[in-house]
């Protein structure tokens, strides 16, 4: 009768004292309805954090507005408890954020992002021909 394993067959790299984590990503995606952007974490040259003064007086709009600066562009989030976004955004933990245009059930202590525009700093971003009108002008 043959005895099992006393370990399982996953090899790990390094046992006992030593933790291995995932590395941290590179670049922050943002995702909205229209496209994909993504700006290096390391580009973030600072960011804000603000009441969204298009939401005085209207409860159904997201009360706070996170302002993003890269190098090529602005990112402005709008949502709810954006201010839990602001340590794993300065940490560089933060890979993906999802706009979610619909609220759903808010958890305690988590950021819901309801609106995010990216604003290039030159236009010819947002159209890929743009170096061909630009020429024209």
């Amino acid at each position: 009768m043959k005895s099992k394993p006393a370990h399982p067959r996953h090899k790990r790299e390094f046992s006992g004292c030593v933790e291995l984590i995932p590395p941290q990503p590179l670049f922050i995606e943002f995702i909205d309805t229209h496209r994909v952007w993504a700006f290096p974490i390391q580009h973030l040259t600072h960011l804000v954090l603000h009441e969204n003064l298009q939401n005085r007086n209207r409860k159904i709009l997201p009360p706070d507005e996170l302002i993003l600066v890269y190098s090529p562009a602005l990112v402005v989030l709008h949502g709810w408890r954006l201010e839990f976004l602001l340590g794993p955004l300065v940490c560089g933990r933060v890979a993906r954020i999802h706009a979610e245009k619909h609220l759903g059930a808010l958890i305690i202590e988590e950021a819901w992002v309801a609106e995010i525009h990216v604003v290039p700093h030159e236009k010819r971003v947002l159209n890929p021909g743009g170096e061909a009108e630009s020429a024209k002008e």
